[in-house]
């Protein structure tokens, strides 16, 4: 297939840079990167400064040229250390003679360098491969120019395109090929068609199973991606899984950038991409290319390099993260887009990059954040609660025992997040002793968190939507049976009704709607509720549902059975497991959800009822969180309740008669905000 390099649609085209009043020529200074102040962008993306170690990473950027001898890049193109330039031979013996700074694809030789002998040579063309390079690896602290936002990274330049913006998706592909074998660590693919081509689909996926990052641009056309996808940000959808970054552009008020093509299929995140300073191609010897700077350029071209220089910091400080731990790391670290509505939100990826809470965040993948403050850590099995406040406060998790004595306690998200914390517990990655799970309550993303006892992060997750805000519910249990507990997550208010089953590093396994789509807040719970040897799940909804059902299912999501429970409440209901010692089938803890008066009761899994009672005042309506397990290890199973919206952070503890045994304030007691509680009981 023949590509284009074009402002007008072609079948294959680089993303345009446009510039809104020609290249502004500015003039070099004696100074210490002298126009660091020009770059706006790297204050919207949170990019900290650059220590001296780490891994040094290797960006290939696909374009149409580079500047080889430009004052702010010459030393940070990549070597090819097995290469002796300029011999005549292929050293290395990869197939490509003097290949000791990256390969034309064009003319098909060792220099990257744009052709400006032709007449008809586009200048914004002739630039682009040098700006983009000088966005990620610009020198830092030479007293010239600007500075990349990774300066330590080292630009493979693979020159991809004429001067007039000709190529082909062969050479797209050999180039791809090429970076790869030659160990870069991220491809920038600032590159958009309409059309899908199934051999760089294949090259594409190709390079993400063996580790590299793909960042793509999604083009500059206003597009809806959902219904007019382009490529190759859009593969995801074809290829089955999230091989790319799709990358939006915003505006410098952090909107979406009126040009740029946006869509949920396609957008991972955003960057800045408009009113770009930046590195652009020089020759003394030609007035065109008289300056080594230039500016404004805008396109999403312009954000895509931003994030490749953001997963080259990854990279850089954490070498074994794999593609989708930093493509995780970048989208569970950035900013919400604010002012626009849930489907422009979700139109532009997880948010807005910010770098600094991107390395915070890669190093929970990488193993290295240590947890909170720590207390006699008791590592038995259902020997802990685990609580957190609701909606309002600081998203403080803790451990404690039976009596309220704090075992240990930690940060689950941002300490400025107020939105709420829900927990779960359960043995998720198979090593016999229970993991606290957390999820973020409304208004915050749908991720998924996990922690050792001690309040060590272990892994996270986003289980719906990066830009959903609905909040979601989390809960654990061993739904296939292979000794390992899966993490199950609904939504709040506002979702969808889906259930979706996930194994701890976030791969879903299965997923159904046990009351079909819905916006109310769906529950679920793991057991074994009959005589087989096979887990369950049961499931309820909340909020104002009046039907009041306990449904049922098979491990596969194939409906069992269902039952009506405590009829007369005026709302929803809640639900967990009860595991009692003498019993061979587990039993149903249900409980009332916000709206109604505080009830709780255990059910067997037909319905009939064993025991109910208030466990609270009745007219306070602020639901009830229930969970069961023998937290005192004195082999009597305890219920555990404590108020849902409104009451005070007040655990009581009642036996299976629901007498009361105990109870404990969790946090300060003139509280409000309600606790959400999990415990586990093998």
């Amino acid at each position: 297939m023949v590509v284009f390099l074009s402002r007008k649609t072609q079948a294959f085209l680089l993303v345009a840079v446009f510039f809104a009043s020609g290249v502004f020529v500015v003039h070099a200074q004696a100074a210490k990167d002298p126009f660091v102040s020009e770059l706006w962008y790297l204050n919207a993306i949170h990019n900290p400064t650059e220590t001296s170690s780490g891994k040094e990473s290797i960006v290939a950027v696909l374009d149409a040229g580079f500047d080889m001898t430009h004052e702010d890049l010459a030393d940070q193109y990549w070597v090819n250390a097995g290469e002796i330039a300029n011999d005549h031979k292929d050293n290395d013996h990869n197939g490509y003679e003097d290949d000791a700074r990256g390969w034309d694809f064009i003319d098909n030789d060792s220099n990257p360098s744009p052709d400006i002998s032709d007449p008809r040579a586009d200048d914004t063309i002739v630039s682009h491969g040098t700006l983009l390079s000088g966005i990620i690896a610009a020198q830092a602290n030479n007293g010239k120019g600007i500075v990349g936002i990774a300066s330590q990274t080292k630009i493979m330049p693979l020159r991809i395109l004429d001067s007039k913006g000709k190529g082909t998706t062969a050479q797209v592909r050999d180039a791809i090929t090429y970076a790869v074998k030659n160990g870069a660590d991220v491809i920038n693919l600032s590159l958009i068609s309409t059309k899908p081509d199934d051999s760089l689909q294949q090259v594409i996926g190709w390079a993400a199973d063996q580790g590299v990052v793909i960042v793509a641009a999604v083009g500059n056309s206003n597009l809806d991606l959902d219904r007019d996808p382009t490529f190759p940000a859009c593969f995801d959808t074809r290829i089955g899984k999230n091989s790319v970054i799709g990358v939006a552009a915003l505006d410098k008020n952090g909107k979406k950038a009126a040009f740029s093509n946006s869509g949920s299929n396609c957008v991972d995140i955003s960057a800045p991409g408009v009113n770009i300073f930046g590195a652009v191609f020089h020759d003394d010897t030609n007035f065109l290319y008289s300056t080594s700077y230039g500016s404004p350029f805008e396109g999403t071209s312009i954000a895509a390099p931003m994030v490749s220089a953001a997963a080259a910091r990854l990279r850089s400080v954490f070498p074994l993260l794999t593609p989708s731990q930093i493509r995780l790391s970048l989208m569970l670290s950035a900013d919400p887009i604010s002012g626009v509505t849930p489907e422009e939100r979700r139109a532009l990826g997880a948010g807005s990059l910010n770098i600094e809470r991107a390395l915070q965040t890669a190093a929970v993948f990488a193993g290295s954040v240590s947890g909170g403050t720590t207390h006699n850590v008791n590592q038995h099995p259902s020997g802990s609660l685990i609580v957190a406040q609701g909606k309002g406060t600081e998203p403080i998790v803790k451990r404690v025992n039976g009596n309220g004595k704090e075992l240990a306690s930690f940060f689950a998200y941002d300490k400025k997040f107020r939105g709420g914390v829900r927990v779960a517990a359960g043995d998720v990655n198979g090593d016999g002793t229970e993991e606290i799970i957390t999820a973020a309550g409304a208004g915050g993303g749908p991720q998924v968190r996990v922690f050792d006892l001690a309040g060590k992060p272990m892994t996270q997750f986003f289980a719906f939507n990066v830009s959903d805000r609905y909040g979601i519910f989390v809960s654990a249990g061993d739904v296939n049976r292979d000794g390992i507990d899966e993490i199950l997550v609904t939504q709040d208010q506002g979702g969808n009704g889906q259930v979706r089953i996930f194994t701890m590093r976030g791969e879903m396994i299965g997923s159904f709607y046990p009351f079909g789509r819905t916006e109310l807040p769906v529950f679920v719970t793991v057991g074994n509720f009959d005589d087989d040897a096979d887990a369950e799940i049961a499931s309820s909804l909340g909020g104002s549902d009046k039907k009041h059902r306990i449904k049922i299912f098979d491990a596969n999501g194939r409906y069992v059975r269902d039952f009506a429970a405590l009829t007369f409440l005026k709302t929803g209901l809640r639900v967990s497991t009860v595991r009692l010692r003498d019993q061979k089938q587990d039993q149903l803890l249900v409980s009332a959800d916000s709206g109604s008066a505080p009830w709780v009761a255990i059910f067997d899994a037909l319905g009939n009822l064993k025991t109910s009672s208030p466990v609270l005042p009745q007219n306070f309506l602020g639901g009830i969180q229930a969970v069961a397990g023998d937290v005192n290890a004195n082999g009597v199973i305890e219920v555990y309740t404590a108020p849902v919206l409104n009451g005070g952070p007040q655990v009581r503890a009642f036996d299976d008669s629901f007498k009361v045994v105990g109870g404990f304030f969790a946090y300060d007691k003139m509280g409000r905000s309600g606790l959400s509680l999990a415990t586990w009981n093998p």
